[in-house]
């Protein structure tokens, strides 16, 4: 094969082979907002929105979930949220533009709201969690020396719904741990058995057992003999509606150099309470 045999086959091959799919942002995008919420939280809920960003900043137009601190009742029942695309009209052919998820105007460009109805439900929930802190402890303001918020509010949309995380630092007597909620609106696809839903979180696993709530109704609980990932004990809960409440508490922060907690901060039924009421919702 000479010079103008070879650069004619090389032609056929490319133009008689159809081009290959571009990657589903959408999945890479989901997977990623997992991963750096979960890292956002162990970090005690403040880097996790710069971890985030890098992350994300590596895929086309995509955002960040994030980590935190503290939360409150939200004032009603939330918008719809706006669903990612799932197919391209006919004849349109996928290019960089079209494969972009859709985001709802309330995130300026990306997945997490940073004003509407969302964003106040955050704050919302994170003023209830600071009004559930126990007598003695306290709920700094401000953020670490590494720059990480003591406490933190935060909505995104994830795979077509909206999840909120809050979490607040804890401190008494010159040690500190922390308690967060997570909160998916209906449209999630989590596990419906309680203790799976609760084995769900994080993907941490776990030791489960189910406890009665109400009739018909059950939340899962998982308490671990030691502290990993920054969480020591949570249960979880759906209600009726569909919508799932996660609640965590933790001896430590996972910031370095800190102390941990003596003890947890909360009892089992209190977290049981909180999951399976309509206060976090």
């Amino acid at each position: 094969m000479d010079e103008n045999e070879l650069r004619t086959a090389m032609r056929a091959t490319i133009t008689q082979h159809s081009e290959p799919p571009p990657m589903e942002s959408r999945t890479a995008l989901v997977t990623a907002r997992r991963a750096a919420r979960r890292r956002n939280i162990l970090a005690c809920a403040g880097t996790a929105a710069v971890v985030l960003g890098v992350t994300l900043a590596a895929l086309p137009g995509q955002g960040y979930l994030g980590g935190g601190t503290g939360w409150a009742p939200a004032a009603g029942p939330s918008a719809p949220a706006e669903a990612f695309p799932t197919a391209f009209p006919s004849g349109q052919v996928p290019s960089e533009e079209n494969t972009k998820p859709s985001w709802p105007a309330e995130a300026s460009g990306d997945a997490t709201a940073d004003s509407g109805v969302h964003y106040q439900k955050g704050v919302a929930l994170l003023e209830k969690l600071i009004e559930v802190v126990p007598a003695g402890y306290i709920v700094p303001t401000g953020n670490s020396p590494d720059d990480i918020p003591f406490r933190y509010h935060q909505a995104t949309i994830e795979d077509g719904h909206w999840v909120y995380l809050v979490s607040v630092q804890l401190v008494r007597a010159g040690r500190a741990g922390q308690i967060l909620i997570e909160v998916h609106e209906p449209g999630h696809d989590l596990p419906a058995d309680p203790c799976e839903l609760a084995q769900s979180f994080w993907g941490i696993g776990g030791s489960c057992e189910k406890r009665a709530v109400r009739p018909g109704e059950e939340a899962g609980i998982v308490a671990g003999p030691s502290t990993r990932d920054g969480v020591d004990q949570w249960v979880a809960f759906q209600h009726p509606d569909d919508t799932v409440v996660f609640v965590a508490q933790g001896l430590s922060t996972n910031v370095e150099g800190g102390r941990p907690l003596e003890s947890l901060p909360f009892t089992v039924d209190q977290l049981v309470e909180f999951a399976s009421g309509d206060g976090f919702k």
